[in-house]
């Protein structure tokens, strides 16, 4: 369990240049215990920018790391809906760098699986959207990931944050 939170926790350090939020992990071992602390059938979620819980499925450096960007990402931002629901889901997997639904980082395009449609904004309508498309991480994934590499690294989700931060819109930082 530590060497899982240390690489999860180096991974969103190395992303972010360091860590501001310090979010209480809650793993559980067994389904009973992740029942009772208020989980369901996920294998990890961000509680706010407060804490990550970790199911028995969810118990590894690429679930911790993506719960665990969330959280990152959410503290260091002024309103929590300043982003889009798939620009935090898409930036979260390319943080763990999953390979469900990225290619890996050697690969010239991280992308599995592409698209121009329009992806959820709210929380809501990005769970019904995975629950009913396995592929809605990979294509909000592949999206985050084009859009960091044109941007010039990770570097421009920090400029992002502090643009947001000032005010302006995520639509006219990001021209997504």
């Amino acid at each position: 369990m530590v060497s899982t939170v240390e690489e999860a926790e180096r991974r969103v350090r190395d992303f972010y240049g360091g860590r501001q939020a310090s979010p209480r992990i809650l793993a559980c071992l067994g389904d009973r215990c992740y029942r009772r602390i208020g989980g369901g059938g996920e294998r990890g979620v961000a509680v706010l920018n407060r804490a990550v819980m970790l199911s028995p499925d969810g118990v590894n450096p690429v679930i911790a790391s993506h719960e665990m960007s969330h959280v990152e990402l959410h503290a260091r931002l002024v309103t929590d809906d300043a982003v889009p629901q798939w620009f935090d889901e898409g930036l979260a997997v390319l943080v763990s760098g999953d390979p469900r639904y990225l290619a890996p980082e050697t690969a010239a395009d991280r992308c599995l699986v592409s698209t121009d449609a329009r992806l959820p904004v709210t929380l809501d309508a990005w769970l019904r959207a995975a629950g009913a498309d396995a592929r809605t991480y990979a294509k909000a994934a592949c999206r985050v990931s084009r859009w960091v590499t044109a941007s010039g690294g990770s570097h421009a989700v920090l400029d992002l944050v502090r643009r947001l931060n000032a005010g302006e819109a995520f639509g006219a930082v990001t021209k997504m």
